[in-house]
């Protein structure tokens, strides 16, 4: 009646799955409501016997484990490569084409070509590769079914009474239930009704394209369409994976798998989480007001375009977006009616949205609230949104709103979709810098503190790999070290700690803490500070010029060191630099009082003073002699620490807590090379830092020198960080 005899007959060779007439019988009248065959269609007939019959010719053998690559010659060890994962089937069974809108724009409509449908196969190898237990995981999808193959398959929702019943043009398989013709997800979903926002936003991505082969062949003069999804999603309206019939290892093996939230998910989830109070966004459900590339981060989360996957991969944790994260929702919780296996995949029909990863995790403000929306950009240029999603870290971050980067220059571009400053094009590499410059991980940080507290002194460093770039906390209030650089005094800067500390606010996820860390934005009153990931836009970038620039402003705490500096020669006037500063340096710099008593007293070798110098006045170092300038040069390097040789991992602070004394002393840039018993040994004065609770002193290790020095507290021990190095003040000479 089908209209398949004459090819069972001998025109090809063909698998054919055959059920029972009981089976039949009971298909008819509780599927199709109908007593008699006769009463279907020769479409409907078409359509269903020909999901029964096969192309080619497959035994048992076969069909538990296709080898589409190797074929019969498959080795051992190629047979246990992907075993059972080959698993899709072509078959007879194919729609008619359909009349659609294949133009948006123009209302174009077309004819719209349907593949031919493939048929699932699931044996125990298939369950064995994946390592989950075929019950369960059959079962989930077919609950009018049993799992019995134990040693060899299910077809899609029948079992198999007899295998491989060798007949002149092939093999026939008594099974015990009608092969329900399986339609695509994107059909699944259309007509069940409940899934019109999924689509709506999926079909954003939708696209028709018209097939000059299919046209060719079948058209009969009209254009043929094939309806397609592009990248990122997956092609959920097309039967094949690919167009091309030849391509047998992929067109049995390349599946889609969708969970898929429902209208009332959908909108529950926007009035719980954007629609809540102080996102910005309306309480009532407008999706219209979401970003495009945040419906994306959804729906992204609701697919996995590689494979078939089934309840057990999900709960182990093995289900990964395209991001890296883990797709995670309760399986056992979807509808058993919403549970479909597919032409082309499998459907989860989803009563609650699980939303992705990086909307519970630390990057979630930049999600929820409307006035991150730059610094989300941010973080998807900078690339570190799985980092920050891992769920094996743990991390605080520090949000800025869109107002305070326009305060600062920095504004979304629409037209060529990018962040601007001042009208030009912010590179990646300086975004990624202030992403960083936002973030600490807790995991080894400087401190045991998993949240910012509201009263001390607290010293927190952050993710910035290319800076020791800090968070100061004074008293709820918080600076970057950068901002903090700013409050050094000189002539014509009037800065105070009013300008470069702020508050902050914590953000809560869904009124709890965030799945690894802490939230919180800043500076929300004012809205003009912005912690920046560099010191490219400082006035100064580094410490030593910065000296040299002001030399002759006695105002500045430095002003005596530099003069001492440029009396021994220290200082190339042309670069601004010390020459023997190759690298970063941990530099004490003692006040102007503390170096001109000290040269009063003698206690600076090298350098002598006349009888009449006046430590008060500005000609100070004009009645200064230098005597000895190597032994000038060589006791001004005490003064400085490379960092290469330094065996310290953060800049000292009160509450730093390392020891360096114990780690053999910091080695200063007084260092030398000598022969001993004919070997060669590196020398050298080293320098300790002591923590004391509640004050900080520098010495140096070898015999010769000054005791104790204490490290100046008026900046509360906080280390001042430029380019070149960091910066402690002291109250006396080494």
């Amino acid at each position: 009646m089908a209209g398949y005899a004459p090819i069972l007959q001998g025109k090809g060779v063909y698998t054919v799955m055959a059920p029972n007439d009981e089976a039949f019988t009971a298909y008819l009248k509780n599927e199709r409501g109908v007593n008699s065959i006769e009463e279907l269609s020769s479409q409907e007939l078409q359509k269903l016997i020909g999901f029964h019959i096969l192309y080619y010719s497959f035994d048992k053998t076969k069909l538990v484990n296709f080898r589409p690559n190797e074929g019969d010659g498959a080795t051992d060890d190629q047979l246990m490569v992907n075993a059972g994962l080959y698993y899709k089937f072509r078959t007879k069974s194919q729609d008619s084409p359909t009349i659609e809108v294949v133009n948006d724009t123009t209302g174009l409509e077309g004819s719209v070509y349907h593949l031919e449908r493939f048929l699932p196969v699931f044996s125990y190898r298939m369950f064995q590769t994946k390592l989950i237990d075929a019950k369960y995981n059959y079962e989930y999808f077919y609950p009018n079914s049993q799992w019995t193959g134990a040693d060899g398959f299910n077809v899609s929702n029948a079992s198999v009474n007899e295998y491989s019943i060798v007949t002149s043009t092939g093999y026939v398989y008594l099974i015990n239930q009608v092969l329900e013709p399986l339609e695509t997800i994107y059909t699944e979903l259309d007509k069940n009704g409940n899934y019109n926002r999924f689509l709506s936003f999926y079909d954003e991505y939708s696209y028709y394209a018209k097939d000059e082969a299919l046209t060719l062949d079948y058209g009969n003069g009209n254009d043929l369409y094939q309806h397609y999804h592009m990248s990122p999603m997956a092609s959920i309206a097309s039967e094949w994976p690919v167009t091309d019939y030849t391509q047998i290892a992929s067109l049995s093996s390349v599946s889609y798998s969708i969970f898929a939230p429902t209208d009332e998910a959908f909108d529950d989830f926007y009035v719980e989480y954007f629609g809540a109070e102080g996102t910005g966004y309306p309480a009532e459900v407008t999706w219209d007001s979401i970003k495009p590339s945040v419906i994306q981060d959804i729906l992204l989360n609701s697919v996995y375009a590689s494979s078939i996957v089934f309840p057990e991969e999900i709960k182990r944790g093995d289900i990964k977006n395209t991001s890296g994260m883990i797709i995670d929702f309760d399986v056992d919780a979807v509808p058993v009616e919403n549970r479909k296996v597919c032409v082309n995949g499998v459907l989860y029909g989803c009563d609650v949205l699980t939303p992705p990863a990086q909307y519970s995790a630390v990057t979630g403000p930049a999600y929820q609230y409307k006035k991150f929306n730059n610094f989300l950009v941010m973080l998807g240029n900078s690339d570190l949104i799985s980092t920050l999603c891992s769920d094996e870290m743990n991390y605080i971050v520090l949000f800025p709103s869109d107002n305070q980067m326009a305060y600062n220059g920095i504004v979304f571009d629409p037209v060529d979709n990018r962040l601007e400053l001042n009208n030009s094009n912010l590179s990646s590499s300086v975004q990624q810098q202030m992403v960083y410059a936002h973030v600490v991980s807790l995991d080894g940080s400087t401190t045991s503190l998993t949240e910012l507290p509201l009263s001390g002194n607290h010293v927190f460093k952050t993710l910035s790999p290319d800076y020791k770039l800090y968070w100061y906390v004074k008293d709820g209030k918080i600076t970057n070290s950068f901002l903090f650089n700013n409050l050094i005094n000189y002539t014509g800067n009037a800065t105070t700690e009013a300008d470069v500390y702020c508050e902050f606010e914590e953000l809560k996820y869904r009124g709890e803490d965030w799945t690894n860390g802490r939230c919180y934005s800043y500076d929300g009153t004012r809205a003009q500070k912005l912690f920046e990931g560099s010191l490219n836009n400082a006035l100064y970038a580094n410490f030593v010029p910065m000296m040299y620039s002001l030399r002759n402003d006695e105002t500045t705490l430095f002003n005596a060191f530099i003069n001492l500096l440029m009396k021994g020669e220290m200082i190339d006037e042309e670069s601004q630099a010390i020459p023997l500063m190759t690298e970063g340096c941990l530099m004490f710099i003692p006040t102007n009082a503390a170096v001109k008593q000290a040269i009063v007293a003698g206690k600076v070798p090298g350098i002598t003073t006349t009888a009449s110098a006046d430590a008060t006045t500005a000609d100070f170092f004009a009645a200064t002699t230098v005597t000895d300038l190597l032994a000038l040069q060589n006791y001004l390097k005490v003064y400085f620490v490379p960092f290469s040789t330094a065996v310290i991992s953060n800049f000292p602070f009160l509450g730093w807590g390392e020891d360096t004394e114990a780690e053999g002393g910091l080695i200063t840039l007084n260092s030398w090379v000598e022969i001993q018993d004919g070997v060669m040994v590196t020398e050298a004065i080293h320098l300790n830092v002591y923590d004391k609770g509640t004050t900080m002193t520098v010495k140096v290790a070898e015999d010769g020198y000054n005791g104790e020095v204490e490290i100046l507290g008026d900046y509360d021990y906080f280390p001042f960080v430029f380019d070149d190095g960091c910066v402690h003040f002291i109250n006396g000479v080494l």
